[in-house]
């Protein structure tokens, strides 16, 4: 007789990492002017210094989970709009991939914003990130973005009281490495980009530090 948790426990064994690939490259294929990520576990498109990425999950269970975030390439790599979908859609289990397919894309288009079918619209990307962060107190991930977003689209102003609040934020208690670390460089960025602002040379800045992994050889 077969042992129902031995059954039960490779029913519900997390999807393997080239099982995932696969899964990833079924959506890929319905986004032709996105890129594929570098581990195969995600696609996204560039749009100046920000990115907009779909990602896909491993769970616990043998299931993945859809998704979202927008970053800027930056190294500090800030990142808002962190999305995941409505319950009935939120995690897929392996074999129902198939099956549920063309649900999960429609739900994907019809919840993630900004609009994924959409060319990437910058103001838009700052409407949402200005609402997300003004639902809640300053963080330092939030006034950097923010920070960049104004500066893109030459609003000095907003840019330059951004940059000052960068400095201004409370740091996360206990304070321990590597995030002491990348609170004292945010706050040398947000510095370096006010003087580029009043440079007028935001715009050069934000394209030449760029992340590592966004340079081109």
């Amino acid at each position: 007789m077969v042992d129902k948790r031995m059954v039960l426990s490779k029913k519900y064994m997390p999807i393997t990492n080239a099982q995932l690939k696969i899964v990833v490259a079924d959506y890929l294929i319905r986004f032709p002017d996105w890129e594929l990520f570098k581990d195969g576990t995600a696609f996204f498109r560039n749009h100046g210094p920000f990115q907009q990425m779909i990602w896909f999950q491993k769970m616990r269970s043998a299931s993945y989970r859809p998704t979202h975030v927008i970053s800027a390439t930056v190294p500090l790599m800030p990142r808002m709009l962190t999305q995941i979908l409505d319950v009935k859609h939120r995690e897929v289990e392996h074999r129902w991939h198939e099956q549920k397919f063309a649900s999960t894309l429609a739900a994907m288009e019809e919840q993630f914003r900004p609009n994924i079918r959409d060319p990437l619209n910058i103001s838009t990307v700052l409407e949402l990130c200005e609402a997300e962060a003004q639902a809640m107190p300053d963080t330092t991930n939030n006034m950097i973005m923010l920070a960049i977003l104004y500066s893109w689209l030459n609003r000095k102003c907003e840019a330059l009281d951004c940059c000052e609040r960068i400095q201004q934020c409370p740091l996360p208690m206990p304070v321990l490495e590597p995030r002491l670390s990348w609170e004292n460089l945010a706050r040398t960025f947000g510095r370096d980009l006010a003087k580029a602002l009043e440079n007028g040379t935001a715009r050069e800045f934000l394209e030449t530090d760029l992340a590592p992994e966004f340079r081109i050889p």
